[in-house]
């Protein structure tokens, strides 16, 4: 490449007129320099540094172009925006801004970045522009439709080289672009109730009778336990998610929903629902709030986890979901519910995955050990623990329905004529410590009574003892976990071992 002087080059970096050249440049790029990048938008916005951190805001036809200069021309950033300067001030033009000594980066990055000037101008490296080795001007002239203006920004590279950004603003008026608008348009909202439904209800699901389906939806999945911890979310995810631990019979509905509904139409219309019917919300959120991956790290190792049938371990901030979860105090005791509604993309369906929660007691079942697993488990640990025996609320009077495992009782005793035992009663941590080792001392002592008088088994083989709350086999945190302390508990007393 033939060398040029650097007399030339500053030449050739300016329009010698007013007039603009054909290339519409204030200042032509450099015929020696590598291209960078370059814009040209017809009608743009624009800021301008007058200042440090000042600026002025500009409307019109706008260009820029990036230009590395090499070393071998030994063009100073200072030798180079004095010379810029003295052409520009020759055309017309006053100085908005010119420094050159101990300037400051943050107005001119922060008018740059995150706009539609970055593209074509970062490769200056303003960013890392070292102490004194760059500077900028800025430079204004009236225009025929306001005026026009030029701001450029050196950086002196490592090896000698020259980096520069220039951008140039002409004032103009608007372009029209010729768009007509239908003056009697009428906006016709999407009529919900007209929506038919994609596919069929998956076989052998339904409806739960607290509320209706979104019109237009079909069941994809469901599942139902009649009893269930679920970990209610009552705040926002941050560093921990805020749960609240309720139990009941748990019902999920996977819901699919008309893609043209939209997540947000779906979560309004089922919060504002509840709500009138008397719901009290306890937390309500959009996926850029709720905090990253709150249903994902909520529901992992329990059951919800594949219960629910959408995509939770995708389910980040920056998606498209809202999620809500409310409460209500019915006559047979509390109703929760949580939901949120989910579209991956604009072309699929709208998921809603539905949990409502009935809070009420663990369904009792007659859990009757027989005469030989009762042998097997008190040779194996020395005890056993049994819940097949009831007795009537606050009190100690056996019910019939005990009679089952207490016939096992006696035929163990009987086979097994060389064991002596301790009939154990426990509760639970409900009432005061006194109460319930009273009671369940008497509750021993019933058990006891009933097999010497029914089942003819010694008295001198069975001692009741009233161990109270003070043996747990849980935390009485719950009802379920109430129900398996409240127990009666069969050790081994003589031989010393079977």
């Amino acid at each position: 490449m033939k060398r040029l002087s650097l007399s030339t080059v500053l030449a050739a970096l300016l329009v010698s007129s007013p007039v603009l050249a054909q290339s519409g440049l204030i200042l032509e790029q450099h015929e020696g320099g590598d291209l960078y990048g370059q814009a040209h938008y017809s009608y743009m916005p624009a800021r301008i540094l007058t200042d440090g951190e000042q600026y002025v805001d500009m409307v019109g036809e706008y260009r820029s172009y990036a230009l590395r200069v090499d070393a071998s021309f030994n063009l100073g950033f200072t030798h180079f925006l004095e010379s810029v300067k003295e052409k520009l001030s020759a055309q017309g033009f006053q100085l908005g801004v010119y420094c050159v000594e101990e300037c400051g980066k943050r107005g001119y990055i922060n008018m740059i970045d995150d706009t539609y000037r970055y593209n074509a101008l970062y490769k200056v490296d303003y960013r890392n522009a070292r102490k004194n080795q760059f500077g900028y001007l800025s430079a204004f002239k009236p225009a025929a439709e306001g005026q026009q203006a030029v701001m450029i920004f050196a950086n002196q590279e490592r090896d000698g080289g020259l980096s520069y950004a220039y951008e140039q603003v002409i004032s103009s008026a608007m372009p029209d672009a010729g768009i007509s608008v239908m003056q009697d348009f009428d906006i016709k909202a999407l009529d919900f109730s007209q929506l038919k439904a994609e596919k069929k209800d998956a076989k052998g699901t339904s409806d739960h009778p607290l509320i209706e389906r979104f019109p237009g939806s079909y069941i994809k999945s469901a599942g139902v336990s009649d009893f269930e911890r679920y970990p209610l979310i009552t705040g926002q995810y941050n560093k921990h998610i805020p749960v609240q631990q309720v139990e009941g019979r748990v019902t999920t509905l996977n819901y699919r929903i008309n893609r043209d509904v939209g997540t947000y139409a779906v979560h309004r219309n089922y919060m504002n629902a509840l709500t009138n019917a008397g719901f009290e919300v306890i937390y309500e959120c959009e996926a850029k709030n709720c905090g990253n991956y709150i249903l994902r790290d909520n529901y992992q190792d329990t059951i919800f986890s594949k219960r629910h049938d959408s995509d939770i371990y995708n389910m980040t901030k920056k998606k498209n979901f809202y999620f809500f979860t409310a409460q209500k105090e019915m006559p047979s005791g509390k109703v929760y519910t949580s939901m949120y509604s989910y579209q991956s993309r604009a072309e699929y369906d709208v998921e809603l995955v539905v949990d409502i929660i009935e809070e009420k007691d663990i369904s009792h079942a007659p859990l009757n050990i027989d005469s030989d697993s009762l042998g097997k488990e008190i040779k194996a640990t020395g005890s056993v623990s049994l819940y097949g025996i009831e007795f009537d609320f606050d009190d100690h009077t056996i019910k019939p329905s005990s009679k089952p495992q207490l016939d096992e009782i006696a035929d163990f005793l009987i086979k097994a004529e060389q064991v002596s035992l301790y009939v154990v009663g426990h509760t639970d941590n409900k009432g005061s410590f006194s109460y319930n080792q009273d009671l369940a001392a008497r509750r021993a002592r019933e058990v006891v009574n009933t097999l010497i008088r029914d089942y003819s088994i010694g008295k001198e083989r069975l001692q009741a003892v009233g161990v109270g709350p003070v043996a747990p086999l849980a935390a009485n945190d719950s009802e379920g976990n109430m129900q398996r302390n409240r127990r009666v508990e069969l050790v081994l007393k003589e031989p010393m071992s079977l």
